[in-house]
């Protein structure tokens, strides 16, 4: 029985959400044991709020190889029996060089991402989703996957107050719905009687503000950049419904059980990174040959059309919104 295990997933926000249901498995199977978690130091607070871990580790990338190195240090120190490294690329595995426990590492399914992108022949059709495959990462620790979704694994308050959450942004362009759409849907809820709420980071801010400005000033609040990662799923949690693009700010929506209506574009379903949660629809354009055109994101839409946004549109949405509403009531 191992006294000790380190799982390594450095980025991004959704990734290391989904690693959630696997964390719980292990404390579940090996409630005494030492379970710590290395990721960039922009994603700790999230893993914080989580019961099952022991330890966080932050990798400051923006300090270079001073950086791991010292990380090295620390984890070594550590004796860990097991390594999972979930992220597999060249910080992590540099991390792990230096660690004498059981390394596994898992298995991206690269070249079959690469396929599905690039010629469209898919074989990633019979494949386990992300968290299938950290749990395949861990198979040699005796857990197995449930098919669990992902959870913080605490309670949340709720608000007396009628708000709805937007996420209009995502790191890359052709994964944003558009913002007409959003402007569209906003004043949509806004006549439902919520209050608006817009989420995203500080980068995300004047994204947001071309949309908020444009609604009534006492029925909205631009929060992007103003609330730390460690307090928005509180804050999410506080809303009665959401609507977001495929980004890590869906997969919080998701974790904290609100009726999220999620808008995938440009990427697909046998990508893995869709939510198991049944509180989450997924919306998308599935009369579309060219997609996925993206495994993460691009700044272009290579065919010039952006049909897999544009055919997405607001009635649609205000649709799903209701349906999401009615299956998963909050206010």
């Amino acid at each position: 029985m191992p006294e000790s295990i380190l799982i390594i997933r450095l980025s991004s926000l959704g990734d290391i959400i989904l690693t959630f249901p696997l964390i719980q498995e292990l404390r579940k199977k090996y409630p005494d044991a030492r379970i710590d978690f290395v990721s960039k130091k922009e994603y700790t607070g999230i893993l914080n709020l989580i019961p099952w871990l022991s330890t966080t580790y932050s990798l400051d990338t923006m300090k270079g190889a001073v950086a791991i190195a010292d990380l090295q240090r620390i984890l070594e120190a550590n004796t860990y029996d097991h390594v999972l490294d979930l992220h597999n690329n060249f910080r992590s595995r540099k991390l792990c060089r230096v660690l004498r426990g059981k390394l596994q590492v898992i298995n991206k399914r690269s070249f079959k991402r690469w396929l599905l992108v690039k010629t469209k022949v898919n074989w990633l059709r019979d494949e386990p989703d992300i968290i299938g495959r950290y749990f395949e990462t861990a198979k040699g620790l005796g857990i197995t996957d449930a098919g669990t979704a992902p959870s913080f694994g605490i309670e949340f308050h709720t608000s007396e107050q009628k708000k709805a959450a937007l996420c209009p942004g995502a790191r890359h362009w052709n994964k944003r719905w558009l913002p007409e759409y959003y402007l569209a849907t906003a004043k949509d809820l806004i006549e439902r009687g919520y209050h608006i709420e817009f989420f995203g980071s500080e980068d995300e801010r004047e994204y947001c503000n071309s949309i908020a400005t444009q609604l009534p000033a006492d029925r909205i609040e631009n929060l992007c950049g103003k609330i730390s990662l460690a307090e928005l799923p509180q804050r999410i949690a506080e809303c009665s419904v959401a609507v977001t693009n495929d980004s890590g700010l869906l997969h919080i929506a998701a974790a904290v059980g609100l009726p999220t209506v999620a808008i995938f574009g440009p990427t697909v379903r046998e990508l893995g990174f869709m939510p198991r949660n049944k509180n989450v629809s997924i919306i998308e354009n599935m009369n579309l040959d060219c997609r996925p055109c993206t495994t993460i994101g691009l700044d272009n839409c290579p065919k010039g059309h952006f049909k897999c946004m544009k055919d997405l549109t607001p009635e649609m949405i205000s649709i799903r919104i209701t349906d999401s509403l009615s299956a998963n009531p909050r206010l």
